[in-house]
């Protein structure tokens, strides 16, 4: 029996602690609900004495463990009662009362009975209340304090080495479109795995990686690879959770990291986000945590030879904001940029990887997806795969269609669910034209198509048209050109089918307009600026804004009045694509080539 409640207790001690202090904290609201006082005046004893001789007192309220004791006054409901009658009346008010001190003892009493004067004595509950709120003011804070000691002990508490010494299964073969990175790191791991690789030769292993690039293009998951392929223990720790409100906790935390580093060597740490901690000091005056965070950090990096047998990879998304002490030769040898897929090839690979544990339709072309999303990362493509599934199963459909994907990629692109309110057939026949206005320029100047649609969005979008990426890694002066004649050919085609224009090109005139300012500004394609970066001139004061508003205008004004008459010459095609959008919503790059050709 013992046994058995000593399990009860360590395994239910949380909620009985809990439970208890909610219970006082109910008491307290019982009690100030109940004990609520009422504003009765206060008078004196022989004011008290000459009320009760002058027959005007009717009831006297006492309790003897009570410093005061109220009396009703008779009003005139009250005057021409019976005693039975007054003892069922509820309806006294403030004004009928009064608080007097309680004299005790016999006459007290004599004297009431003398002049008729009802005595009640007032039950011992409210005292008994008096009596646990006084036992309850006293042990609630110190049950306050035994309930904060684990929470300040935790604040304190060292790194927590089963959530950080990891084991990586991760091998290079799981990562798919960064062979160039994977080319230079490969020969790393085979130093981590045999040090004395090169002594012969005088060669190091370098002590750190530093990789950098946006979210979700897989720095984790090549850092996880390195510890895979090596074979070695992976320590990971995010640099956030270096950092307390308490100072030399963080730098405690990292000296102890190092320290179970070295107990479980060879091993890789890696350090996810390190500019939670790594920010340069001399811009950003951070907290002295946070220097001797940062500053433990260096010296244990300087602690340990290259033949430690540990290697330290971190990660960040902003390499622009860390100190350099950090990013110095000699800590961080190497510096590895982990970037977007740049070409279609590599995210239909993902589109591939991803769809394969889910079970999909014959009609998904994963090369068509690729070329939709320009931009998206690894972790993109995944998160678009499973939202395609969810989809699917909302849909009560046996597979993910290519609808499916479609429609993910728009909720991924618009932030929001196509809209499933069905629009007015004018509204409908407007974005038809103008989503139309956009493929066709695009088809006649070479620029691939990936898919237009005219399924609208709950974010306000109405259509889109996606373009495929170029095979270049270079921009040339035509092909920022044409990007502003796609832009303005949404607005071009309302003008002339409808003699009239919307706000819905909108967000193409801010693209546009972007697109001219890095034609000027930064690339120098602009004859009468010449090859200046004016953005830099503008910081100094040296460029006239207003001449820049001009040239920008002049610009505009052209390149529409150009895309204007080019979709003049081929407005047909408009014609076909927008009639053919408005049966079927959305169309592949293929299909609207083959609609264009008559096949």
């Amino acid at each position: 029996m013992k046994q058995k409640l000593k399990d009860f207790w360590s395994k239910n001690k949380s909620t009985l602690f809990i439970t208890f202090i909610i219970s006082i904290i109910l008491a307290i609201v019982y009690y100030n609900v109940t004990s609520k006082k009422e504003n009765i005046d206060i008078i004196s004893y022989n004011e008290y004495m000459t009320l009760v001789k002058e027959h005007k007192v009717d009831t006297v309220y006492y309790n003897q463990s009570n410093e005061w004791m109220t009396i009703t006054l008779f009003n005139d409901t009250t005057k021409n009662m019976t005693v039975e009658e007054r003892t069922k009346y509820n309806g006294y008010t403030t004004a009928d009362k009064r608080k007097v001190y309680y004299p005790g003892g016999d006459n007290f009493r004599k004297t009431l009975l003398e002049y008729n004067v009802n005595l009640v004595r007032i039950s011992e509950e409210t005292s008994i209340l008096n009596t646990i709120m006084q036992v309850t003011t006293i042990f609630f804070p110190i049950f306050i304090i035994l309930l904060m000691i684990p929470m300040i002990r935790s604040m304190g508490m060292s790194v927590n080495k089963r959530d950080i010494l990891q084991k990586s299964n991760v091998k290079f073969d799981d990562i798919i479109g960064h062979d160039e990175i994977l080319d230079d790191i490969k020969f790393i791991t085979e130093l981590i795995k045999d040090p004395s690789i090169g002594e012969e030769i005088g060669a190091k292993i370098p002590k750190g990686i530093l990789l950098s690039g946006d979210p979700g293009c897989g720095k984790t998951l090549i850092a996880k690879a390195i510890a895979g392929e090596a074979g070695v223990p992976f320590l990971y720790q995010n640099a956030s959770g270096f950092i307390d409100r308490f100072v030399g906790v963080g730098a405690k935390r990292v000296r102890e990291l190092f320290k179970l580093a070295k107990a479980n060597a060879p091993c890789v740490i890696f350090i996810d986000e390190i500019d939670a901690i790594g920010m340069d000091r001399e811009k950003n005056k951070g907290t002295s945590e946070n220097d001797q965070t940062i500053d433990a950090l260096l010296q244990e990096m300087d602690g340990f030879n290259d033949r430690s047998h540990i290697f330290i990879i971190a990660a960040t998304n902003r390499p622009d904001i860390l100190d350099p002490a950090l990013t110095r030769s000699g800590r961080f040898d190497r510096q590895i940029v982990v970037s977007k897929p740049r070409n279609w090839q590599v995210r239909k690979d993902l589109f591939d990887h991803y769809l394969e544990k889910f079970k999909i339709a014959d009609n998904i072309n994963t090369e068509n997806l690729a070329k939709q999303v320009t931009g998206f990362t690894g972790a993109d493509i995944a998160t678009i795969c499973n939202e395609a599934s969810i989809i699917a199963v909302m849909q009560e459909k046996s597979s993910i269609d290519r609808d499916c994907i479609e429609e993910a990629i728009d909720k991924k692109i618009f932030k929001g669910n196509r809209s499933k309110k069905e629009h007015y057939f004018e509204d409908k026949k407007i974005v038809a034209y103008h989503e139309s206005g956009h493929a066709v320029m695009s088809y006649l100047l070479g620029e691939p198509i990936a898919r237009a649609s005219i399924q609208s969005t709950v974010s306000g979008v109405g259509g889109v048209v996606f373009n495929e990426d170029k095979d270049s890694v270079f921009q040339t002066k035509t092909d920022f050109e044409n990007r502003v004649l796609v832009c303005y050919a949404g607005r071009a085609s309302e003008e002339i089918k409808f003699d009239s224009i919307t706000t819905g090109a909108s967000n193409d005139i801010t693209q546009a307009t972007m697109v001219m300012m890095q034609y000027i500004e930064h690339y120098g394609f602009d004859k009468d600026f010449g090859l200046l970066d004016i953005s830099v001139l503008s910081q100094e004061h040296l460029v006239n804004s207003k001449e820049l508003t001009t040239k920008l205008s002049k610009m505009s004004n052209e390149l529409y009045d150009k895309c204007l008459n080019l979709l003049k010459e081929h407005y047909d095609l408009v014609e076909k694509l927008a009639t053919k959008l408005l049966d079927v919503e959305t169309l592949s790059g293929e299909e609207i080539k083959k609609l264009f050709n008559g096949v």
